[in-house]
């Protein structure tokens, strides 16, 4: 395992975090410019990148070789994010130990540095997202009770932000935490105090109108992942402390030849073990079983994993009685186990291995948006060409731009998007800006040129659109 390092992607920077006996030591690296106004941890692509450049740094800044890592994620990612950690860490061969939400690292911090204890809400508010989740601190333990807030916020309400649960606002508003720990940008830590006020005044069901608030600078978070690696290494000085966190904040549905049952709900913390009963195992349509797991986030089913096992391995379960165990370790790796409950038989599935062989096997045959990424430098030049030839009637530029238009018809009946985006909102999850200038004609943060289409295929990002944005 070596060294456990923590990282933390905040304000385009890679924050680091390692233990020196007692105390925890922070560094901070830059990333490339590409991949800064991408979200991160939530994005393969980008995540590679940001690996190669933290292993070349802990290499030759802090002379460390034999390292694993524990990442800071948002409070919005569920299971699906997490599986796409773990997949990018085992492409570039690095070992992912844990993964953090960022209120849980503040919950810790705040314990340790501050000896806070009984309910607190923790609030994690960056430029565009915010998360607010309940911990309970006492004993040694910090424990999350639910999370109420994770996603997407325009600054301005939270009376009118979607919970994540249509229950969460009612379980937030009759909290028993007695102040809200808050951290993150200034100035949105200051939207979030006046949006939680107004909705306090405005909600009329929120019991305790004199919650305090508690602002925090956002170093908190890599300290607090700093503490947890501490505790993983063994250290001395940061034992007795236990962090407990949910598997998931979604409920998580099992789906098997179709029939759904549910899985785990959203409170449910790790490590798990539990076994739900199938009366009546389903029988596949097709040539392999397939098994699903979804996330139930705000009223829409998102797909987890999606493994075939082949029809053979679970033939003497058809139209039986059986048992599904369940088990989620620290790490968030989750493990289904199949039960006949007359013969005792048993099918196992590592969700992880399973879905990453799943994936091999899919590259293997056809890895298409390889084979897109290596097509783009010729449509590239296809679209130059066409947009800049000097005389539209010649036979040699028609050619091209009904080239680059076969092209562009191709990929989008193969499931590719062309993202452009000029006269639209700035959208840092598909666009990269590669300039800012002042333009009193648009809005600010509105696309004004595309200097080069970006691509989508299936919702993975194959290159961010590189845009000129107005200030």
């Amino acid at each position: 395992m070596g060294t456990i390092i923590g990282v933390h992607f905040w304000n385009r920077i890679a924050r680091l975090c390692f233990c020196d006996a007692e105390s925890v030591s922070v560094a901070e690296v830059n990333l490339p410019s590409d991949i800064k106004r991408l979200d991160i941890a939530a994005n393969e692509y980008a995540l590679k990148k940001a690996f190669e450049v933290i292993d070349e740094f802990l290499k030759e800044k802090a002379g460390i070789s034999n390292y694993s890592l524990v990442i800071a994620i948002s409070d919005d990612m569920g299971l699906k994010e997490i599986q796409g950690i773990y997949s990018a860490a085992r492409e570039f061969g690095v070992n992912v130990v844990r993964t953090v939400t960022e209120t849980l690292a503040m919950a810790y911090f705040s314990y340790v540095e501050y000896g806070l204890g009984g309910n607190a809400l923790m609030a994690f508010v960056s430029p565009a997202k915010l998360g607010i989740s309940e911990y309970y601190l006492e004993q040694g333990i910090v424990e999350k009770l639910d999370t109420y807030f994770a996603g997407r916020w325009n600054g301005s309400s939270l009376g009118k932000s979607e919970f994540i649960h249509s229950y969460s606002d009612k379980i937030f508003d009759a909290t028993a935490a007695d102040y809200v720990i808050c951290s993150g940008t200034m100035e949105r830590s200051l939207d979030f105090d006046f949006a939680l006020k107004n909705y306090i005044k405005s909600s009329g069901t929120f019991i305790n109108k004199n919650i305090e608030l508690k602002a925090i600078d956002n170093q908190c978070v890599i300290e607090g992942i700093g503490f947890i690696c501490g505790k993983l290494e063994g250290r001395t000085a940061f034992q007795g402390l236990a962090a407990i966190d949910s598997a998931s904040p979604y409920e998580l549905i099992l789906s098997v030849n179709g029939e759904m049952y549910p899985l785990l709900d959203s409170e449910t913390v790790v490590p798990i073990k539990k076994t739900i009963e199938i009366n009546k195992f389903p029988e596949p349509v097709r040539s392999f079983n397939e098994i699903k797991l979804f996330e139930y986030r705000k009223k829409e089913f998102v797909l987890v994993s999606d493994i075939h096992v082949s029809k053979d391995k679970l033939e003497e379960f058809y139209k039986k009685a059986s048992t599904v165990k369940i088990e989620v370790d620290d790490d968030k790796k989750l493990t289904l186990t199949f039960v006949d409950i007359q013969s005792r038989s048993e099918y196992v599935i590592n969700v992880l291995e399973a879905s990453a062989q799943d994936d091999a096997l899919e590259e293997k045959e056809e890895d298409v948006p390889g084979f897109i990424t290596k097509m783009l430098p010729i449509i590239d030049n296809l679209e130059y060409a066409a947009n800049y030839a000097k005389d539209d009637d010649s036979p040699y530029t028609q050619g091209i731009v009904q080239s680059y238009n076969n092209a562009v018809e191709i990929l989008k009946k193969n499931g590719v998007e062309i993202i452009h985006g000029e006269g639209e909102p700035f959208d840092y999850n598909f666009q990269t800006a590669v300039a800012h200038v002042t333009d009193v004609d648009l809005p600010d943060n509105i696309v004004k040129q595309v200097m080069q289409a970006g691509y989508v295929y299936k919702g993975k990002v194959l290159r961010p659109a590189s845009v000129v944005v107005a200030n």
